[in-house]
């Protein structure tokens, strides 16, 4: 059988147009053609001596194609540019290089934040986002400073302090051998600073830049790294890394319709920012909102529904909804108490009263709440018949109970999510927000960020984001769900 001919010097006739070496219903072409719909008023370029800028919507479509396709890294985007023929497509053959891609990622804040609404709007226009109901979920994103170049707080201070002391040795030393020999050598004039000095006094500036950045109110144990301040240890099902706390928002069609970075490790502090992000970007607040137990607690639940958002924030894992999961089962729960909300006062399945007696307030570094603590008449328990059935406390103080300002608001919910619509609706949050997540980390490669301090996570998470959204969009569209309208 012959074989094709094969010649990689072959010559062409006409010079090929790279539009050809493009397929009509190449994903690119679509992502194109929608990035071409987008205002893109803001954005800067950085200036390049001598020469003219380059297009700015020739930018957003390389660097967005780019995450889309999980290539981040400047120096990877502008190899595509000489070497991949969607690249080459997309730039029209421009070849901005590393440097000039990096600071256009980098300087354009304010602007990715209208371009990533912008997306939205035109996601409405084409009808593609439903915001009825919404899922909020967050997941820890790598930070790109190494473990190594963490300390505590106080571990920084005692490294501040040897420091300081090295550099006095030195000047000492030094001065000490000046007076010693008074001949300086062939090449020096006597006025030099010796290396290790300069070292030294490097070292202290480092370090004192590192302290300066971070909050005074912060504990002596808190861990802080060398090369990124912002970056914490936080803790993940593979182990403990230096990372940031990711939170998205997105619809039923896994558009995301909000998305940012904390430096706090848990998700409790971040549903507010979440609802003000939502309406922020979308003009209106979603219908329903789903979350995992991280958000959970009694100033969300009330927060949801002071806003008007039917929520569905579970105490506990979605496998154990409605399960009893105490401690000690078998022995009598709060709900077995009841209480007289006129005489605030709980009455227990034996008759006895109890009674409002201490505050107690449990604070940690991210939050706080204060309850109060109800308890029996003193020694009371300890000739209960019930007593078994109700307590394992074998002192007079007896069995106590806790109670705080959203009781109702818990009730409420524990109701919501024991019907089979509230669990049937609550259900639908893994399949919803979970595989957003799981592209971004995957197919956009987000599982490490490559620029440093929150605001650069910040910005670089919001890049991947829109990249997301764009293929999205593309996907349905090439699905014949929508189309473009045609230029004017």
């Amino acid at each position: 059988m012959p074989f094709r001919s094969y010649d990689q010097n072959q010559s062409y006739l006409f010079p090929p147009h790279l539009s050809d070496w493009v397929a009509d219903d190449h994903p690119a072409r679509v992502f194109s053609d929608l990035i071409d719909k987008l205002p893109i008023a803001g954005f800067k370029n950085a200036a390049i001596e001598g020469r003219p800028r380059y297009d700015t919507r020739m930018m957003l479509k390389v660097l967005l194609w780019a995450y889309a396709n999980g290539i981040r890294a400047s120096r990877k985007i502008e190899d595509r540019l000489r070497s991949d023929v969607v690249f080459m497509w997309l730039s029209g053959r421009s070849t901005p290089d590393f440097h000039t891609i990096c600071d256009f990622r980098r300087c354009n804040e304010a602007a990715i934040d209208r371009l990533f609404a912008e997306v939205l709007v035109l996601a409405k226009e084409l009808g593609l986002i439903r915001l009825g109901l919404l899922a909020l979920d967050g997941t820890k994103v790598r930070a790109s400073a190494g473990v190594k170049s963490f300390k505590t707080v106080k571990k920084w201070r005692e490294a501040l302090t040897e420091a300081r002391k090295k550099v006095a040795e030195i000047l000492a030393a030094a001065e000490a051998e000046d007076r010693a020999d008074d001949e300086y050598g062939r090449g020096r004039r006597g006025d030099e600073l010796p290396q290790e000095l300069l070292d030294a006094r490097e070292r202290v500036a480092r370090i004192e830049q590192v302290l300066a950045e971070v909050d005074e109110s912060e504990a002596e144990s808190l861990k802080v790294s060398s090369t990124d301040t912002d970056a914490r240890f936080m803790h993940t099902q593979s182990g403990s890394m230096p990372a940031f706390n990711a939170q998205v928002v997105v619809t039923e069609d896994q558009l995301i319709v909000h998305a940012d970075v904390t430096t706090e490790p848990i998700d409790r502090n971040q549903l507010q920012p979440a609802l003000d992000g939502v309406e922020r970007n979308v003009g209106a607040k979603p219908d329903k909102l789903l979350a995992d137990a991280g958000y959970r607690g009694g100033p969300n639940l009330r927060l949801l529904e002071q806003a008007g958002v039917d929520g569905y924030l579970p105490e506990t894992e979605e496998k154990n909804i409605g399960k009893d999961k105490r401690n000690y089962p078998d022995l009598y729960g709060k709900t077995a108490f009841r209480y007289d909300q006129e005489q605030d006062c709980y009455i227990c399945p034996a008759g006895q009263v109890l009674r409002p007696k201490t505050r107690k307030r449990v604070t940690t570094r991210y939050g706080g709440h204060e309850t109060m603590v109800y308890k029996p008449p003193r020694g009371v328990c300890l000739v209960c018949p019930q007593r078994d059935q109700c307590t394992t406390t074998r002192t007079k103080a007896g069995r106590t109970i806790d109670r705080d300002d959203y009781e109702e608001e818990r009730r409420r919910m524990r109701q919501k999510l024991a019907t089979k619509d509230g669990r049937a609706i609550y259900g639908r949050r893994k399949c919803m927000v979970e595989p957003a997540i799981g592209q971004l980390k995957t197919v956009n490669r987000l599982v490490q960020f490559l620029l440093h301090g929150i605001l650069g996570a910040k910005l670089e998470f919001k890049w991947g984001a829109i990249a997301h959204n764009l293929m999205k969009l593309v996907r349905k569209m090439l699905a014949g769900e929508a189309q473009l309208a045609p230029a004017a």
